[in-house]
């Protein structure tokens, strides 16, 4: 494993960069919205000469529920991750007739780029899901980065051993008992909670479409958790 530094770990440009015209204008509505939902206190660092913003900490305020904590972080994960590959293409290949942003205008907004840190203890079952299928693609090699910043720089797991390291997760994570793994013959994880894959006894989890295979062969076919 090894660290990526994205905004967390730096305090702003650079240099100018040239973007998309507006890019601007929706970041700072972006941590506006953030703010608002969750409440963040926002201090300045008096023994700096410019005063620069950071967050008290990253949890919400009393009162705010986790179901809407987990939903603000995700789409604020999202909107730094689009940006963060939107400024990596912007270095590159300078926006055509785009807008400039400075060092200095990225002083005020950076620290509203920082990830936010959802405890598990707070996880909702849809946020949990989310983590582990980002954390299955990043082991299969589909996807480099995950939300924590954290590059997997060993050689992508097979489908089994991928599936395997979630359902090691799970023995700690999973308190809502949805059983994820990966249907026979695909690469993606699915849930038994909500009828994402069936259970044969013979080929272990399969689609639906798979099932009525095994249902030809009579193979013990379970649809759902619990049955």
């Amino acid at each position: 494993m090894s660290y990526h530094v994205l905004f967390d770990l730096s305090s702003g440009l650079s240099k100018p960069i040239t973007v998309p015209r507006g890019t601007l204008e929706s970041i700072l509505a972006h941590i506006h919205w953030v703010e608002q939902e969750l409440g963040l206190v926002i201090e300045e660092n008096q023994q700096s000469q410019n005063g620069k913003k950071y967050y008290r900490n990253h949890q919400p305020k009393e009162g705010i529920s986790d179901e809407t904590f987990c939903q603000v972080t995700e789409k604020h994960y999202q909107f730094i991750r689009e940006l963060y590959q939107e400024f990596a293409t912007c270095a590159q290949s300078p926006c055509i007739d785009g807008e400039t942003i400075t060092p200095e205008e990225s002083e005020k907004f950076w620290y509203g780029l920082a990830t936010i840190e959802v405890p598990t203890k707070r996880w909702t079952r849809e946020y949990y899901q989310s983590r582990m299928e980002e954390i299955y693609d990043v082991l299969r090699g589909n996807s480099y980065l995950l939300k924590s910043n954290i590059f997997f720089d060993s050689k992508a797991l097979t489908v089994r051993q991928a599936a395997d390291v979630i359902a090691i997760f799970s023995a700690f994570l999973d308190k809502w008992d949805l059983r994820l793994d990966v249907p026979n013959g695909h690469d993606y994880l699915a849930s038994s909670y909500d009828g994402g894959y069936y259970w044969c006894e013979k080929c272990g989890a399969v689609t639906e479409e798979d099932a009525a295979v095994c249902r030809k062969r009579c193979c013990p076919i379970r649809k759902e958790w619990g049955e």
